[in-house]
């Protein structure tokens, strides 16, 4: 059996498949990031998935945000390998998985789900032009990027006052809370990514449209910029819960600048499993 697992900073999907090929579990838990997380929660985390699968896994594939680096990868694999002692182990990024979606076709591929990621597949390699510097750096457009904007416009004062009565209502705005989340919290780029939902949510409101398309411009300008040329040539896949509930912006800023073809996957792990 093959353990497959596709895991952001928030949240990770797990999926067992049998010899021929059929789904026989899946899970959905919190995220694994090994910059963010230490050995100790991510052991925590498999071994519970560990304890709720059949023991026959002889291979395991891990996609992770933060999984790029060799000493991220080989955390992962000594953790992983503590609890698949039988199996193969393969630690990638989440770029691995999702240049998948191409299904072997040359393509930009971004991802734009708590994080943000880019790359360009020849098709059978990976060409990244961009370094991982995290979320208070990098992620522009993405669910972190959209939280910060969106509790930035609240603290200063200059989001409506009618949006700001239901931002209110919606979440805990707590000074002493937040202050926490952000600076003494195990994952303040999960917990940024939170507010985005209501940005979503709200979308038709005219302050939430300006501030969706700014987003999708600096993704088309700086997390996809050193891929304009590719862009003109071959697909475009937007990979993550952010670009697949944000489509009509970023397909219409595509158009604009004339992209061959855009595609939208929420979730690649399940793309993947339909065949």
């Amino acid at each position: 059996m093959v353990l497959i697992a596709d895991s952001g900073s928030t949240k990770c999907d797990w999926r067992v498949y049998d010899g021929i090929g059929a789904k026989v579990f899946q899970k959905r838990t919190n995220g694994i990031n090994p910059m963010i997380h230490s050995d100790e929660d991510i052991g925590l985390l498999v071994q519970e998935v560990r304890n709720e699968i059949p023991n026959e896994i002889l291979q395991v594939e891990f996609y992770c945000a933060g999984g790029k680096s060799e000493e991220s990868q080989q955390r992962l694999f000594q953790v992983f390998s503590q609890f698949f002692k039988e199996a193969q182990v393969r630690i990638e990024d989440d770029l691995g998985i999702a240049v998948k979606c191409a299904k072997g076709e040359p393509s930009v591929v971004c991802i734009l789900g708590t994080g943000a990621n880019s790359c360009f597949f020849d098709g059978a390699k990976i060409h990244k032009r961009l370094p991982d510097w995290g979320y208070q750096v990098m992620d522009l457009g993405s669910g972190n990027y959209f939280g910060r904007e969106l509790l930035r416009s609240y603290a200063y004062g200059y989001m409506p006052r009618d949006l700001m009565g239901k931002f209110e209502d919606s979440h805990n705005l707590n000074n002493k809370d937040i202050l926490h989340e952000l600076y003494q919290g195990g994952n303040p780029s999960s917990y940024l990514a939170k507010f985005a939902k209501f940005m979503i949510e709200n979308r038709d409101h005219l302050f939430l449209r300006s501030m969706i398309r700014d987003g999708v411009d600096k993704v088309f300008e700086h997390v996809l910029g050193p891929y304009r040329y590719e862009m003109e040539q071959y697909p475009l896949y937007f990979i993550g819960s952010i670009s697949f509930y944000l489509q009509d912006f970023l397909r219409e800023k595509a158009k604009v600048l004339d992209c061959k073809a855009v595609h939208f996957i929420g979730k690649p792990i399940e793309y993947l499993s339909e065949g």
